[in-house]
């Protein structure tokens, strides 16, 4: 890091311009890797306040976030610095790194930032706050930004598009399998039997044909040792998961009632592909929403079974 940034008495005489350097990259905005690489950025940054005669202060890096919201992790740590007077300075590659919401954009660049006395530089987009106040007040600007957001839109819907398609030719698209299955080697869109795992879903079902309800059967895995399904992936498939978490950050792999019943109820174990559960509420909100049944797109016999259907059924 540089040196902390302090302002002198005259805010328009012997300026020490302290950068702090964002930047952000994301496939999902449509970004090209080639041209908006991390390393591409940085360089291009680190060029331009040599060129200038700018101390760097630090950077701030969101590899994989989308620029849609500010949610980011790197842009937080920017925003608590420029609170605490870190630095005097933002510096981006051009409007689209700091983000595609034509309307968050330019409340940070209109009113976040000047009330910080932050100076803005968009380097490919020939903004300077300071050497070139006009360049932020220019019709253009919003231009741009709304160009940046209407590109996101397209291209998610261009994206949503195609995996609609995948799914109704029962390619299975998402990030996660169900407990029991993995993604085939050859084809990530099949689903192949994880072996161990299926044994304990034959067992939940054969249990629950018995008469044990969800309680008991949790009880018995648990005695059993036998990892919940989060644990099975993290632990012994070596996959990272998210999921809930205990105190202290720690994930719980103890069996309860509501895993078992998302497991009975899936008709994915008799063979079948059920996707389209859910949804973002839209490209800029990345909350997910639960579509109704009658949306949930369902291909038959698409992979190998686990359970019969007449046993699943049954259950």
């Amino acid at each position: 890091m540089g040196r902390r940034y302090r302002y002198t008495s005259n805010e328009n005489e012997n300026k020490i311009w302290s950068a702090a350097l964002y930047v952000r990259l994301s496939v999902e905005d449509g970004d090209k890797v080639e041209s908006n690489s991390v390393i591409n950025q940085k360089q291009l940054l680190g060029d331009y306040i040599n060129e200038n005669n700018l101390n760097l202060y630090d950077y701030y890096v969101d590899d994989g976030y989308s620029g849609t919201d500010f949610e980011r992790p790197a842009f937080k740590r920017l925003l608590d610095d420029m609170k605490d007077k870190k630095f005097n300075t933002i510096i981006v590659k051009d409007l689209s790194r700091l983000g595609r919401n034509y309307i968050e954009v330019g409340n940070y660049i209109e009113q976040i930032f000047p009330l910080f006395n932050i100076r803005f530089i968009a380097v490919n987009d020939n903004i300077d706050s300071y050497s070139d106040p006009s360049s932020v007040n220019n019709v253009i600007v919003p231009f741009k930004n709304l160009i940046n957001d209407e590109y996101c839109r397209d291209i998610s819907n261009k994206i949503r598009s195609v995996l609609t398609m995948k799914k109704r030719r029962g390619e299975y698209v998402a990030s996660f399998t169900p407990y029991g299955y993995v993604k085939d080697p050859e084809d990530h869109h099949h689903l192949i039997i994880d072996d161990d795992a299926a044994r304990v879903v034959k067992m939940i079902y054969r249990w629950s044909l018995e008469g044990c309800g969800r309680k008991k059967i949790a009880t018995r895995l648990n005695d059993m040792g036998i990892l919940n399904p989060m644990g099975h992936k993290q632990l012994e498939l070596n996959k990272k998961v998210g999921g809930k978490r205990k105190s202290k950050g720690q994930l719980s792999y103890v069996w309860d009632m509501t895993v078992l019943q998302r497991i009975l109820e899936d008709q994915t174990y008799c063979g079948d592909t059920i996707q389209n559960r859910g949804k973002l509420v839209s490209y800029k909100v990345h909350k997910h929403v639960r579509n109704p049944k009658n949306e949930w797109i369902i291909v038959k016999n698409t992979h190998e079974p686990i359970i019969d259907r007449d046993t699943w059924e049954k259950v």
